[in-house]
């Protein structure tokens, strides 16, 4: 049940850390907007819990990039499409160096983790929308960040991660949005069959401890989402007026 636009927390579990999932999630989810304000009592009543955790998860959240503190007020961390070619230099960086620490650092227990949130993006193609699968897609790549072991590349990566999962949602958000019953379009398709592939190849370098392959391979996959956002973002403005922040939730 949503309110205000947040999904409610279970009155059962009400802890600092559910609080700020709902409100991280509301923000990937872009209900709250990229720069609007953000109004403690309203997220209280939203959540119907008291002002503590919320305000535990705000600083969280504010650590997190997601949320900016300006004066006395508190807003959703702006999104700034100019910044598309420098957030894609930081994510290939630390993609690199993440993939080949989780090459040389994984745990049974972790690998069984990143194959299943493998399986779990391939089984969600058919049966989410694009925002399902962008989340299905984030889960696998935080598992091998946490695969790699280290806090302060996984630190660096992550947030490289999350800002591209924002910029990505924001222009897919009205791109892939989709009818019951109707398929994909063709060059979807052939992108998450081409993810897969991706996903599968990072798989077994991992399990192979191939810390060379595991790098190469998240350059390919950094190339391979680059270059569809870069896409849909020239095709949306070569057809209307250009991407702003007040047009990302359409």
């Amino acid at each position: 049940m949503k309110r205000h636009g947040i999904t409610m927390v279970d009155k059962r579990v009400r802890d600092g850390s559910k609080v700020y999932s709902t409100i991280r999630d509301a923000i990937l989810r872009l209900e709250l907007r990229p720069g609007s304000i953000i109004d403690e009592a309203t997220l209280c009543d939203a959540m119907n819990v008291s002002r503590t955790p919320v305000r535990e998860a705000i600083i969280q959240l504010i650590a997190d990039d997601l949320m900016i503190r300006e004066g006395r007020s508190v807003r959703v961390a702006p999104l700034d499409f100019d910044e598309i070619p420098r957030l894609g230099e930081a994510l290939l960086v630390s993609s690199r160096m993440i993939h080949r620490l989780a090459a040389s650092n994984c745990t049974a227990t972790q690998f069984i983790r990143i194959e299943e949130a493998m399986k779990a993006f391939e089984k969600g193609i058919e049966l989410g929308d694009g925002m399902e699968r962008s989340e299905l897609n984030l889960s696998f790549h935080l598992a091998i960040s946490q695969a790699a072991n280290n806090r302060y590349f996984q630190r660096f990566y992550e947030h490289a991660l999350i800002g591209n999962f924002r910029l990505a949602r924001a222009a897919f958000s009205q791109h892939e949005v989709r009818i019951p019953g109707k398929p994909l379009d063709k060059d979807t398709q052939a992108h998450l069959q081409e993810t897969c592939r991706q996903h599968r190849a990072m798989v077994e370098a991992i399990r192979d401890g191939d810390q060379d392959r595991s790098e190469a391979l998240a350059i390919e996959h950094e190339t391979l989402s680059r270059g569809r956002l870069q896409r849909l973002l020239f095709r949306r403005v070569s057809k209307g007026p250009k991407l702003t922040v007040g047009s990302i939730a359409e």
